[in-house]
């Protein structure tokens, strides 16, 4: 003990639990002020680190939070919708440049897989009727079967909010796995405004393109535009499955020169049962009727009624099979485990040496 230390005891008494409670203070004093300063270097890093991704989503828009940016106010498809009925009632919605057809390739066979549209019209200095050439696919459900750009027929289909026509020509935009964004008539495929010749063309023309979408195409979607929009008007953009795609144009046959089954209904008893049962599925979507009535068994209810559309172009899934000599069997197989397979017989008749469709 040192001797200030002892003359300090003596004048004052024993002074080392005081002591002991300053050295106490002094050290926490030390601590607090070592975390305060150790606290503030996270807080420095955390609001450079928020300044640069302000700055990061400043300069790149949209991009970064297009899909979390929470609920909005809704597309409402009704008052557009309306505006499109009208003008189709009024066959204003499409002003049809057959002209932009003349140069496809003329068939002078048309069989298989395709088949001739039933519109008929005129080209400038020729005097044949013409009709467009339909071609059907294969591996509908298996892949990508159109791309963007080519030109389609559709069934009429309202089931969507926005409709499509039978009688119009269709445009392909986006195909399964594009990204469409349409919202206040701006359309952008994969994040960038589309740049096409339809575009410039509904530009030009004063055609407004109505829809609300902001979706990715799945395997079996495909995005449409009318190909032939009449001026002013509004256009629906849409959303359209493939089993509602009739098939792509792919030419042109004459009535004057062209063979097909679609074109010539005389010698018919030289048709093979499953040219007959294309016939009556044709004539049933496309024609009168009154043919498709004379080529089904009239003893039998035919229950596929509401699928004739897709079965007619899902041709290339069906196989026809010998039962006997004047009965086939035509069977749809989509070799997937679950998907249900259809199955009809043709028959020959003895009389006419035609086939009739029973199930």
């Amino acid at each position: 003990m040192s001797d200030f230390k002892r003359k300090l005891d003596q004048m004052m008494g024993d002074t080392s639990e005081q002591e002991r409670r300053i050295k106490q203070r002094v050290h926490e004093s030390l601590r607090i002020s070592k975390k305060r300063f150790s606290w503030q270097v996270p807080v420095v890093t955390a609001a450079i680190a928020v300044v640069a991704l302000f700055l990061f989503i400043t300069f790149n828009p949209l991009e970064q939070l297009s899909s979390n940016e929470g609920p909005e106010i809704p597309y409402d498809p009704l008052d557009d919708l309306a505006q499109i009925s009208a003008l189709q009632k009024k066959k204003q919605l499409s002003e049809i440049d057959y002209e932009q057809f003349a140069t496809l390739p003329q068939f002078d066979q048309v069989d298989g897989l395709n088949y001739v549209d039933s519109e008929a019209f005129s080209l400038k200095g020729s005097s044949s009727t013409f009709h467009t050439v339909i071609e059907r696919k294969t591996n509908l459900y298996d892949g990508t079967v159109y791309k963007a750009g080519d030109i389609v027929r559709t069934m009429t289909n309202t089931t969507s909010h926005l409709p499509t026509y039978a009688d119009a020509y269709y445009e392909i935009i986006a195909v399964p796995g594009d990204r469409v964004l349409l919202k206040n008539g701006q359309l952008e495929v994969n994040g960038k405004p589309l740049k096409s010749k339809i575009i410039e063309r509904y530009k030009e023309q004063g055609v407004t393109i109505v829809g609300g979408y902001d979706q990715l195409l799945n395997a079996r979607e495909y995005f449409l535009l009318n190909h032939f929009p009449a001026s002013e008007t509004v256009q629906a953009g849409t959303i359209t499955p493939v089993h509602k795609i009739y098939g792509e144009v792919v030419g042109l046959a004459t009535e004057e020169n062209t063979e097909s089954i679609y074109l010539t209904k005389g010698q018919m008893d030289t048709y093979n049962p499953e040219q007959y049962f294309d016939l009556f599925l044709y004539n049933s979507l496309f024609g009168e009727g009154d043919l498709a009535q004379s080529l089904i068994d009239s003893s039998t209810s035919f229950s596929q009624t509401n699928r004739l559309g897709e079965l007619f172009l899902e041709a290339a899934y069906r196989k026809v099979s010998p039962i006997s000599d004047n009965e086939v069997e035509i069977r749809y197989q989509y070799g997937r485990a679950g998907v249900s397979e259809y199955v009809f017989y043709m028959t020959q008749q003895p009389n006419t040496g035609s086939w009739i469709v029973s199930e």
